[in-house]
């Protein structure tokens, strides 16, 4: 932070020392407005309007100053009028700017975040897993994918309604949040599927424990849901995302199949 904070100083220097040559030469009475588009640019590469106003004020300065050494008399124009102007136009593009910055913001979180539950999508996990298969490739260290499929979830929603599903749902992703760690990243993949990325994870037990632990908490009073689980730890299973969820996915549809199995041999 502090160097960036020396580089806009450098700049605003450098910038301001041109500005102030030219508004100084300028044998007009305007000349000291040549000074304004450049105070403008710095202050939009500024990430606040203090932080806008502390770089463009000494611009200013150099150019007022120079005016006042080099031009004709009486080229400055009233002293009120060189501190206003720029400081009112200074704190007009940061407002526009701030503006644009919390739209981009709002558009890039409605882009990697799922829209229902507020956690991660498909895209932010993706994201996530390729900055973690990186960092542990380097320390040669293992993280776990688990996929979460809810079983009696499409009942549920049929019997009660999509209003309720989409409850459940938020409620599944709720509890998975709060029973993980800050670190684990929790997806929603769409429909009833969900996925979790559990960085420095050898051993999936425990996650996967934690991860049954909150679906059940979240379907308190409804038996019919629970949850199909599958695991793979990098780089055991796989050394890409895909093939980490491809060997996960395999995992459940294994589970699953035991489920069902069980299921039916209690029914006869």
């Amino acid at each position: 932070m502090d160097g960036l904070i020396r580089d806009g100083l450098i700049r605003a220097g450098l910038v301001g020392l041109v500005l102030a040559l030219l508004a100084g030469l300028t044998s007009v009475s305007e000349g000291f407005w040549i000074v304004l588009p450049g105070a403008l640019l710095i202050a939009a590469e500024a990430d606040s309007a203090v932080a806008a106003v502390a770089l463009t004020a000494p611009v200013v300065a150099l150019a007022a100053g120079a005016v006042l050494v080099l031009a004709p008399a009486g080229s400055l124009p009233p002293v009120w009028m060189v501190v206003v102007v720029p400081l009112a136009s200074v704190l007009v593009v940061q407002h526009g700017l701030g503006r644009l910055r919390r739209e981009r913001e709002t558009l890039e979180q409605a882009a990697f975040s799922d829209a229902l539950t507020g956690i991660a999508n498909r895209r932010m996990l993706l994201s996530v897993a390729a900055h973690e298969i990186a960092r542990h490739r380097r320390s040669a260290r293992r993280f776990t994918v688990v996929m979460i499929d809810l079983d009696g979830f499409k009942p549920l929603n049929d019997r009660f309604g999509h209003a309720a599903g989409d409850e459940m749902l938020r409620a599944v992703a709720d509890q998975l949040v709060r029973a993980l760690r800050t670190q684990d990243t929790v997806a929603r993949f769409g429909g009833d599927e969900f996925c979790v990325l559990a960085p420095e994870t050898a051993v999936a037990e425990a996650l996967t424990g934690k991860i049954s632990a909150a679906v059940a908490n979240a379907s308190a009073g409804n038996d019919e849901l629970r949850a199909s689980l599958g695991a793979a730890v990098f780089p055991d299973d796989g050394t890409t995302i895909e093939a980490l969820i491809e060997r996960a996915d395999e995992r459940l549809l294994a589970a699953k199949r035991r489920l069902l199995g069980g299921a039916r041999r209690r029914a006869a």
